[in-house]
Parts: C-alpha cells; structure tokens; sequence
C-alpha cells in the first residue's frame, strides 16, 4: 500500500483479512446468488456499513466487483467454446441476451460472438483490487494501492443525543434542496431556527447500492424540548456517542472523505462502527453560504471504545482434556476459505437452538498444507454438543479424543503459525513428550461473541502421547 505503515497493524491486517474472505467467498460461490447480509456476516461487519468499507477497501462497489468477475468468467467460457452464448448470459447473471451483449461489449469492445470468434490474447479488465476470476487459484492478497494517499484531519469526539425536526426527502441526493427550504420556512415560521441550530443531514442508502430514486435523505435541524411539530415535520433524536469527525470539510471532498474514513483510518484506528448512519453537519446557516464555500462536518459513529488491557501473552501449558462429542461440517479446499463453513454451519445449527452458551468452537486443519495441495485440504468447523443431539445431514456428529494435549494459549489470528512452530520445534524438543497420532485443533477463545467466531484469539491444541513424568508448566 502507498504512503506510511498504519499506527495500528494488527487492526489493517484484521481489516485486509476480513475482506479477503468475502473476496474468495465471492470467488468460490460466484455461481450462486450472492446476498448482502451473507457476506457482511463473511467479514463481521454489520450490513449498515459493510458495503462502504468494501467499496472503500477494494476501490469497487460490490456490484460492479461481482458483475466484472462473471464478465471474465463469461469471456473464459466463451473461447472455451463449450457452452452456447444464451447459456453463457445466464450463467452470468443476465436474463436476457441483449443485457449480457451490451454488457460484454462495454467491457471487452466486441460483442460474445466477436469474442468467440477471435484468436488474440484475451485483455485484462481494470481492477483497482488486482483480483480477476482465476478458477482454482488461492487468492492469498488484494491491492489497496487505489486508496487516497492524502490525509485528512480526524478527531474522536463524544456527542449528546440531539433532538431534530426533519423533512425526509426520497429520491437522487443531488435533489434535496427543495426539501431545505420547505423545513426552514416552517421551522423559521415555529421560532425554532436560531444562531445555535444544527442544519444536519442524514444519508441513508448508499447511492452504489440503492437505486437513485430509492435514496432516503432526512433534512435536520436541532430543536428545543418543548418543540412539537407540524405535518409533514417529523420529530428524531440522532443518538448521542462516539464518533470520528472530519472537520470543516468542503462539499466537494465529502466523498473522498468518506472513502478516507471508512478505509485509511478506520483501518488505523482500532475503532469499530457503529450500526447506525453517518451524518454532516453544515457549517453556516444554509442559506447564507454561497454554494463554493460550503463546508461541512462530516460525523461517522463509532463503538464505545473498548478499555485497555494489558496484552495476553500466548503461554503454553499441558492440560488433561475429557472427549468432546462435536457436530461438524467439512469443508475441502484451501484453508483461507474456511470461513464459508461456518456460515452454513452455523444457519443449520441454529434450527436445532445450537450453539449453547457454553459451546466450544473448534476448527481442526486435518492436512499440513506443505505437503497437500489447497484444493485438497480438509477442514472441519465443530461446535461441542451434548449426547442427545442428532445431527441431520450434512452435519455428522464425532468424538474428539481426549488426554493429554499441549496448548499454546491466547494466539493472535495471525500468529497462528509461529505458535505451531513454536509447539513443535522448540517445546516438544525440550519437553521430552511426543505428540500423538491425532489431529491438533484450533478453539476460539471469542467464540461466543460472535456468530460465527472469529477465532481472533485461539487456543492451539496438540495432542500427546501419555507420560508418567511429572511437567511444570512455563511459557
């Protein structure tokens, strides 16, 4: 990425792998129909947002990302010749021949059955991401290179709630004013327009997302307590908290400062979002700043910050572990793609009320990916169950072995393999114990915060053959 290394690493690599999950989800379900929801969930963020940070990160809309995926996947079909073009629409997504033709041409400048018929070197569509359709290729990295390298001022700031009478106006965002002017005329008629009034302005859709005559916009400005309005006028009140603010921003640079906010500095942060939408505050009276002037403040709400603690170290210790009765679901293929079985696994155990509260999330990695290839690579996503559970396919039910095992605690996501090698390169040596002939496993020590887990933290186990010597636990 151009420009400096960001102050908080670990919370970039958190944001670059997030991501990167839902880039190799859409890879490996680009076939099937690819819902919103579902793919905030991919990378745990709430739906509200998840969408801006995409297109932030990434430098495409999820839309135009998924749209120009298939158009590759189109123009490879169509050399390989084994499909007729009708097919190859649909397949993309188009239900009719004339959107895919229109489609393709703006994209590759010649129409399907031009392209067909062509013997040249296939071009390579722009991609801000650097990711293009590559049928069993792992997809290990994305460019961030297309982000913004200036740097615009944000500050944290703590707001009250504040009381607002609005306007909502729906339609493109560009055509708001009218709805403007209706609120102040009545609001100046009511006595409630002063030197300490707020004109605020609440997007709600994103304009790449929500079709342009669908965009809801809400006209604002803060009122007194006792203040009761008048139809059409409604009453809000935009929650209080924290929020990133980025100052004295002109009307022209509000959209690059969103892509700041939501990709460079968020990222840097250490700060999550907020489900709720992000607002400007106009500086000025509306109607006493000449359109060049304008400014705004422009708010995006954030998570309470969490409290410092001091950093868990990983630590090692031998523990005694009784046999667990797990359900689970398979998955084959590369391991950076597991996150997709835990999607599906947990929709399916959640009409069976599972998980408990006291449910272990395991991931057990069955193949040691320096000797088998990613598309072989077996992957089982466990939840502990109790015995009267029955499992209705494909979710099967197994006992994981218990006795002795060796676990590297409070490993960071990324750390995952240093804490492996720390297991068997330097421990096991020293220890004079040898591991058993059984698979080791992953537990996500934050499993119950989230559904799926996100296995930030992981508890590494490594099972050992039994011994009669007595070991005291070190670090």
């Amino acid at each position: 990425m151009n420009g400096t290394q960001p102050e908080h690493k670990t919370t970039w690599n958190d944001y670059r792998e997030r991501i990167l999950r839902v880039l190799t989800h859409i890879q490996e379900h680009l076939d099937e129909a690819l819902d919103l929801e579902a793919l905030a969930r991919v990378a745990c963020f709430s739906s509200f947002h998840f969408h801006r940070v995409f297109a932030a990160m990434t430098g495409e809309t999820l839309a135009d990302h998924v749209r120009r995926l298939r158009l590759e996947q189109a123009a490879m079909e169509l050399r390989a010749g084994g499909k007729q073009v009708i097919q190859v629409a649909l397949d993309a997504g188009y239900g009719a021949h004339e959107a895919f033709t229109r489609a393709f041409k703006a994209a590759y400048g010649v129409s399907p059955a031009e392209f067909r018929r062509a013997t040249g070197p296939v071009a390579i569509l722009a991609a801000p991401s650097g990711v293009h359709f590559r049928p069993g290729v792992p997809l290990t990295t994305f460019n961030t290179n297309h982000l913004t390298t200036k740097v615009m001022k944000v500050i944290t700031k703590k707001i009250k709630p504040l009381r607002v009478a609005y306007l909502r106006h729906v339609g493109p965002y560009e055509d708001v004013k009218q709805t403007w002017v209706d609120l102040v005329k009545q609001l100046s008629a009511d006595q409630q327009v002063g030197k300490r009034s707020m004109f605020i302005g609440i997007g709600h859709d994103n304009p790449s997302v929500t079709p342009a005559a669908e965009l809801r916009y809400d006209a604002c400005i803060t009122v007194d307590e006792e203040y009761e309005p008048k139809k059409p006028v409604e009453l809000q009140t935009i929650p209080g908290g924290d929020c990133a603010v980025v100052k004295n921003c002109p009307v022209a640079k509000i959209k690059d400062a969103f892509q700041f906010l939501y990709s460079k500095w968020l990222a840097r942060s250490s700060r999550e979002l907020r489900p709720a939408p992000g607002f400007i505050v106009h500086v000025g009276a509306w109607d006493t700043v000449a359109p060049k002037k304008q400014r705004v403040d422009i708010y995006m709400p954030l998570q309470p910050k969490r409290p410092r603690n001091k950093a868990r170290q990983m630590k090692i210790e031998v523990r005694t572990l009784e046999p667990q009765r797990v359900a689970y679901m398979r998955r084959v293929g590369p391991y950076n793609g597991a996150y997709g079985i835990w999607l599906d696994f947990m929709t399916r155990l959640k009409q069976d009320g599972l998980p408990r509260k006291d449910s272990l999330f395991i991931g057990v990695p069955l193949d040691n990916p320096k000797d088998t290839p990613p598309e072989k690579l077996r992957y089982d996503a466990c939840v502990t169950v109790d015995e009267k559970y029955l499992p209705t396919k494909p979710v099967r039910v197994r006992t994981i072995a218990g006795g002795d095992y060796v676990v590297a605690r409070n490993c960071p996501i990324g750390a995952i393999a240093k804490g492996y090698e720390k297991l068997f390169y330097s421990w096991l040596p020293a220890s004079g114990r040898k591991a058993r002939k059984a698979p080791s496993f992953l537990v996500a020590v934050n499993g119950a915060e989230g559904m799926p887990p996100t296995f930030g933290l992981t508890d590494i186990y490594v099972p050992l053959e039994a011994s009669n010597q007595d070991w005291t636990p070190g670090t």
